[in-house]
């Protein structure tokens, strides 16, 4: 069960930190557009670290209890509370408004259903940010689930004439991809 393999990884780490702020979500803030932002499996919210404050709403969404308890914690310090809506839950399976989410960021998540479900979720001039396993790291992870991988085609598939602004794959394992 997802959650409870989540939540022992989130026990063991011990007291966290304030996450630090996605790269990715650094490097394109200054082109996001405000609104309601989404942080998909967010854990500790490193992409609400990088660009929560750009958004009037802010969804932090995770499997972990744990995770989600912790971080209500380490934000409670840094925001007024109410300021990130943070849900335990399947963010899959949550309902999500046609053109309602100027932001979704999704690190170390992957799910390309529900991310084809996101594209009408993205309102006009909104942002889908995502890095993940890529496909060459199942030659380095032979029990890594398939479905947690993705290659440059399968975002070409799902993102039909979207103006991409990164594409990157890293150069050492763990080998991820950027979109």
């Amino acid at each position: 069960d997802d959650r409870l393999k989540w939540n022992a990884r989130y026990t063991e780490a011990g007291a966290p930190g304030v996450p630090s702020p996605h790269p990715l979500a650094l490097r394109w803030r200054g082109r996001m557009t405000g609104g309601a932002m989404l942080d998909a499996a967010c854990g500790l919210g490193r992409g609400i670290a990088a660009a929560g404050h750009l958004f009037h709403t802010v969804h932090g969404v995770d499997v972990s209890d744990v995770a989600i308890t912790q971080a209500r914690q380490l934000w409670r310090q840094l925001w007024p509370e109410g300021r990130v809506e943070w849900t335990v839950g399947d963010v899959t399976a949550m309902p999500w408004e046609p053109d309602s989410l100027g932001l979704v960021c999704a690190f170390g998540f992957t799910d390309l259903p529900f991310f084809r479900r996101m594209r009408d979720c993205i309102r006009p001039g909104g942002m889908l940010l995502y890095e993940g396993f890529s496909k060459r790291q199942l030659a380095v992870k032979k029990d890594l689930d398939p479905a947690w991988t993705t290659g440059f085609e399968d975002w070409e598939a799902l993102l039909p004439g979207w103006q991409v602004l990164e594409r990157s794959e890293t150069p050492d394992p763990p080998y991820r991809i950027r979109y």
